[in-house]
């Protein structure tokens, strides 16, 4: 579905009296629909408010706002009905106040998007209800993507005196649970289709894997530093604490394990199409890790990203020593390097995205302008803006907008 939108001012003089008339069309969509509307429009030198379209599986809605003297409006609406008779279309008009209601505009705005494999009846009416419930008005709908994975885009108006958005995303969060379907909220503005910077974990996230796990089970204590691991990324231990604990626990290993590490090292499925995507779009793209430099410079090199950061281990003699070089890249590090990334980029912080999954990147994702909890831990993902359950990191995309049809043709340039 495609929405198009033009305002123009009224020209009629006011010493003729007339009336706003809203021409309602709809039918099977064929060029030059509009061309034949307006020429008769022209024709009668009736000058036009508003005009919105949209078409959605081969159906045009199609309203024009006019304003018509009264001493030829009988007349002008005869033009009009006959020509979409010969056009197969319907039209339905009506009458409406002097003046367009100037606060029809001035609401506040937001995106909401679902996804899921299936977006059965059920979830469709729970989200449905849970806006009607609440006052809240559906603008228009928009299906993103459909097949293997389905994307719906619902713009939502509310009016000036509406504040309670962070209940209404806990009762569309619940909405979602209950429904087995992911979801995002966004202000609809400016900056949710103008992105620019786009920042992810890695571990879990951009990669299948924990690595600390992964060099774990080469010194043999992977049961001992996975427990650690888990503990950390549900937010129960510091994670600062925690890594200098789960690395002291690698001293020892050689050097050569993180060859080892590297070799079955796997993307998450959709990785290589996402950050493909962007580059294309224009994004600059950094992985942001409470892991190791040896292993985010390596993707940043593979997948051609702008910037890599981690933690980085201490290695004498080629030998690992258990202990970390430098300063820490924690939680609230990582939203540091975000914040830092977009003033030296001289990105808007509302242009932002960042996709991770443990409580380590809860900062980051409450601080960029789109958070995205990627197949995350119940704490992360009740807290984020947005929270992904499936398979494939690619279907971050329809988050900011990109429909199937657009990723299929960005696919084959």
């Amino acid at each position: 579905m495609e929405a198009v939108r033009v305002t123009h001012s009224c020209e009629v003089c006011d010493a003729v009296k007339s009336e706003n008339v809203l021409l309602h069309i709809t039918g099977q969509d064929h060029p030059g629909i509009l061309a034949r509307l307006t020429r008769i429009l022209q024709q009668w030198r009736i000058s036009f408010i508003d005009v919105q379209q949209t078409t959605s599986l081969g159906q045009l809605s199609l309203s024009l706002l006019v304003n018509i003297p009264e001493h030829i409006g009988l007349n002008v609406l005869k033009e009009i009905s006959y020509e979409s008779r010969n056009m197969k279309l319907s039209l339905d008009y009506f009458i409406l106040p002097d003046k367009p209601d100037p606060a029809r505009d001035s609401g506040k705005s937001f995106a909401l998007t679902v996804l899921s494999p299936r977006i059965t009846m059920s979830a469709f009416g729970s989200i449905a209800q849970t806006l009607g419930d609440h006052g809240i008005n559906i603008e228009r709908m928009n299906r993103l993507a459909q097949g293997n994975l389905e994307a719906i885009e619902f713009i939502l108006s509310v009016d000036n005196t509406y504040s309670d958005f962070g209940k209404l995303k806990r009762l569309l969060f619940k909405v979602a649970f209950e429904n087995n379907f992911d979801l995002a909220v966004q202000p609809e503005n400016l900056y949710r289709r103008s992105k620019r910077l786009i920042v992810m974990d890695m571990d879990s996230t951009l990669i299948q894997q924990e690595v600390i796990d992964e060099l774990a089970d080469e010194a043999g204590k992977k049961e001992e530093v996975s427990l650690i691991t888990r503990e950390a990324m549900q937010g129960k231990l510091d994670f600062s604490e925690s890594l200098k604990k789960r690395v002291s626990l690698l001293k020892g290993l050689p050097e050569s394990v993180l060859v080892n590490v590297l070799a079955r090292i796997q993307l998450t499925p959709g990785a290589d199409i996402l950050i493909s995507i962007l580059k294309k779009m224009g994004f600059k793209i950094a992985v942001i890790s409470g892991g190791f430099t040896y292993f985010t410079d390596h993707f940043k090199e593979k997948l051609g990203l702008d910037y890599s950061f981690a933690n980085r281990l201490e290695i004498i003699d080629g030998i690992l020593t258990g202990n970390v070089v430098g300063e820490i890249i924690d939680r609230a590090g990582k939203a540091a390097i975000l914040k830092k990334l977009a003033l030296e980029e001289k990105i808007l912080i509302d242009q932002t995205v960042a996709i991770g999954d443990g409580a380590n990147d809860l900062d980051m994702l409450e601080a960029a302008g789109l958070g995205v909890a990627f197949n995350a831990k119940p704490t992360v993902r009740d807290k984020a803006g947005a929270f992904i359950s499936q398979p494939s990191l690619d279907s971050v995309l329809y988050l900011l907008g990109v429909s199937q049809k657009e990723l299929t043709q960005m696919q084959g340039k």
